[in-house]
């Protein structure tokens, strides 16, 4: 719901500063102030996003610093936009080709560059940054190659040099490549731990900041009767975006859901660095003067050779895939069953109840509780009386399945506060623990007896069986775990030696 509301507001904020453009127009002093008003509110939204973001993780100093930088930035456009709002109102004309606004404006994309740089800094560990930094690279020549040819040379030519304006014109537009490129290679190196929406949002804000530079550099070199002003709301589109991927990154970075198809994702990935080498190989066939059978075979060859490597690295990519997948599988299994084997060496493999090593263990840690909060315990033996002639009569396996019933019928009816665990054979003991008065002892000791009341169905047969139990108390009867058992021991053989089928509590 909350990523609903972030998406709606973005996109009604742009669609109204569209819409103020269209009914106003982009030549009256109206215009500009609306305009300007629609920027620095889209920025100050933006920016009270980022600061919710950092109050949001106190715990997290490193998702703080992140949206610090990034807020600096849009404290950059709005102090840019305020100083422009104010030229306007006075009437005063901008100084130069590059004036203070144009510094305060160029601050916001490099914070951006810094954020990214420290971002990337702090995921080093969670992505390949010799590749990271060799693809950036491709797209990075590749994108300023073009540029350079198609927008800056044309303007060499007929300039007396480069000059600071040529530069400032293009310092937008190549920041952008920079950071959109590093994005692009970012946001699918580390979009396995979640945090894919923020990151795309932030990818597609950086892909709507580029074309709008673009266009403006255009609009600029090329004297088209289109007013820049129409470009604002896209800037804006990007500042909004970071301000709405700031409230939804997720600090721990669990996982979420993402609808996108993970592998084609991770073809687009391996595949737009050749993409862009195949552009700028185009763009120079093009500019081929003549064409003979070198220049066709290289056309012909180059692009194959990029698909052959494509295939190679895909392949690569594959097998690696393969690889992971079945160490994975190999580690799952491996946790699998070493989680069996320990479960193994602390239970009853018949009847699945704590063996004795774990019942001591157990026994421990609640006569410890027991002496902290001056609370009592109780330990019951539990013997199955003649139960040697079940097994004489139906068979060891009957047998089993008996004590499997008389451990089922323990666990369903004893209270919360009670660790049940087989001895071995037909000898049972339970723990009670955190017992603040003696009569909760002897109801659990006739709860027992009444356990065995019921037949028992062996082979379709009712069978009636019974139990000796004997109990001692701690610390009445002792305050040492041996030396408990031991009484609980004597107690459960004097109940046998009363005949059977009963309860007997040692004496104090």
């Amino acid at each position: 719901m909350r990523q609903k509301l972030i998406y709606i507001l973005i996109i009604a904020w742009v669609l109204s500063h569209f819409s103020w453009l269209s009914i106003v127009g982009t030549s009256s002093d109206l215009a500009r102030i609306g305009n300007s008003l629609f920027t620095t509110g889209g920025a100050v939204l933006s920016s009270a996003m980022l600061l919710l973001a950092i109050y949001k993780h106190p715990t997290r100093p490193f998702t703080q610093r992140l949206f610090f930088l990034l807020l600096l930035g849009n404290i950059a456009l709005i102090a840019g936009e305020v100083g422009q709002l104010v030229l306007q109102i006075q009437r005063a004309e901008r100084f130069g080709p590059f004036d203070w606004i144009d510094f305060v404006f160029s601050l916001q994309i490099i914070f951006y560059l810094i954020a990214f740089c420290y971002f990337l800094f702090n995921r080093r560990t969670q992505i390949n940054l010799r590749f990271f930094l060799f693809d950036e690279l491709i797209i990075l020549i590749v994108a300023g190659s073009i540029s350079w040819h198609y927008m800056i040379t044309p303007y060499l030519k007929n300039a007396t040099g480069f000059d600071l304006e040529t530069l400032l014109l293009i310092r937008y537009p190549l920041g952008d490549l920079l950071l959109l490129g590093g994005m692009i290679i970012l946001f699918f190196g580390v979009m396995k731990r979640g945090n894919s929406r923020s990151l795309l949002l932030v990818l597609l804000g950086f892909h709507l900041q580029l074309l709008a530079d673009l266009l403006y550099v255009v609009l600029y070199r090329a004297d088209f009767p289109v007013s820049a002003m129409w470009l604002d709301p896209v800037w804006l589109a990007t500042t909004l975006t970071v301000g709405g991927a700031a409230i939804l990154f997720n600090a721990d970075e669990r996982s979420v859901d993402f609808m996108l198809n993970r592998r084609v994702l991770d073809w687009v990935r391996l595949v737009t660095p050749y993409i862009f080498l195949l552009i700028l190989f185009i763009t120079m066939a093009r500019q081929a003067v003549t064409f003979n059978g070198l220049t066709i075979g290289l056309m012909i060859a180059t692009p194959l050779l990029i698909s052959r490597q494509i295939r190679i690295v895909m392949d690569n990519h594959r097998l690696r895939e393969n690889l992971e997948a079945k160490v994975d599988q190999r580690t799952a299994d491996l946790e699998r069953a070493l989680e069996e084997m320990e479960h193994m060496a602390y239970h009853d493999a018949l009847t699945n109840l704590p063996n004795r090593y774990l019942f001591a263990r157990l026994f421990k840690e609640e006569l410890r509780r027991a002496e902290i909060h001056e609370r009592l315990a109780a330990l019951y033996f539990i013997d199955v009386d003649h139960f040697k002639q079940i097994n004489d009569t139906y068979g060891h396996q009957i047998g089993d399945q008996l004590i499997i019933d008389i451990a089922s019928r323990l666990e369903k009816k004893l209270p919360h506060n009670t660790v049940i665990s087989r001895q071995g054979g037909d000898e049972f003991v339970v723990l009670l623990f955190d017992v603040k008065e003696t009569n909760v002892i002897e109801e659990c000791g006739q709860l027992l007896v009444q356990l065995f009341e019921r037949p028992f169905i062996l082979q379709d047969t009712p069978v009636c069986m019974t139990a000796s139990i004997g109990c001692a108390i701690y610390p009445t009867h002792a305050t040492s775990r041996t030396t408990l058992i031991e009484q609980a021991d004597i107690a459960m053989y004097e109940a046998k030696r009363r005949g059977k089928n009963q309860f007997y509590l040692q004496a104090d």
